[in-house]
């Protein structure tokens, strides 16, 4: 199976899911100043298309974009930090490893930064804790990580965690962190707008006799309540086509698609066994990008192993 060229097509079908919420947020944007001052002269769709031309100033579509614009400036310098919250989580360095288990994940890091030509080696985090999981963050030499849990380096052999540590250097790669966020900045501010406008239209119903207006809250109210499904649905289809590129990246990287299938494999049956405590204040943010996440429907974050497992063989095909 030609892994790349999955990598190549998840591409594609990642830009797709990006300019839709794009598209979803502008359309939120224009039906928002069609609501709230349109032109009573013209109706509802020449109304939207004079907004768009900026014969009149969109003005709540530019403090949407505004309002986007300032959280993805946050999400960039500050959501990596977010990976590490709340766990008992010990930095590695080639400095202060001070077991050979510590100085073989570093050996196997530098190994794969190298074969991934990033030109720097993330950091590398072990998390106190008994479930066999592990992720990446960041997507730069500033901001870039990678943390496994006590849990799997004790589940799993040296070519099994190199898989693992390899499928999270693809996320690096693929800037999988930053694309997340960034998409969560966009669906929460597209759901946070949408339900302020409709709880306002809701209080002043049939107060504008304008019918470009009316229309315009009507559909947003709409909106209101399908938003967060179609958000949801596309955030998760995001996830899960970034998991299975991981998965394309880790092959390629180490040239062994056994390995990657034995640690899913693994990880899976202990999880299967053991149910684990996802209380922590950063467990939120970590879900998405763990390398095991249960569940397996279009509110999921991850495929199935079975999928996986099936896709790294080169019985299916996304």
């Amino acid at each position: 199976m030609d892994f790349r060229d999955i990598i190549r097509k998840n591409n594609i079908r990642t830009r797709l899911v990006v300019i839709s919420y794009i598209f979803i947020m502008l359309i939120v944007g224009l039906l928002a100043d069609t609501a709230t001052h349109p032109d009573e002269r013209i109706g509802f769709f020449e109304n939207l298309l004079a907004f768009v031309t900026f014969q009149q100033l969109p003005v709540a579509t530019l403090i949407i974009l505004g309002l986007t614009f300032l959280g993805l400036i946050y999400i960039h310098y500050r959501g990596h930090k977010m990976m590490l919250a709340g766990m008992d989580t010990k930095e590695i360095t080639a400095e202060n490893a001070s077991t050979p288990e510590e100085r073989q994940l570093c050996n196997i890091l530098e190994e794969l930064s190298l074969s991934a030509t990033l030109r720097y080696v993330p950091r590398l985090y072990i998390l106190e804790s008994d479930e066999p999981n592990a992720f990446a963050a960041g997507w730069t030499s500033k901001n870039a990580l990678v943390g496994v849990t006590r849990g799997l380096l004790e589940t799993l052999n040296r070519q099994e965690v190199q898989a693992v540590m390899a499928h999270e250097i693809g996320h690096i790669i693929h800037g999988d962190s930053k694309l997340t966020l960034y998409v969560g900045i966009l669906a929460n501010v597209i759901l946070t707008i949408t339900n302020i406008f409709s709880q306002l239209f809701i209080r002043t119903a049939g107060r504008s006799r304008n019918s470009a207006s009316n229309k315009a809250q009507i559909i947003l109210l709409v909106l209101n309540f399908v938003l967060p499904w179609i958000t949801q649905i596309l955030y998760f289809y995001l996830s899960r086509t970034r998991e299975y590129m991981a998965d394309a990246a880790a092959v390629d990287l180490t040239t062994d698609n056994q390995a990657m299938i034995s640690a899913l494999r693994k990880i899976s049956g202990k999880h299967e066994k053991t149910e684990y405590d996802h209380s922590s204040t950063g467990d939120a943010y970590r879900s998405a990008a763990y390398i095991f996440n249960k569940g397996d429907s279009v509110f999921s974050t991850h495929p199935s192993i079975e999928n996986r497992i099936a896709a790294l063989e080169g019985r299916k095909k996304f």
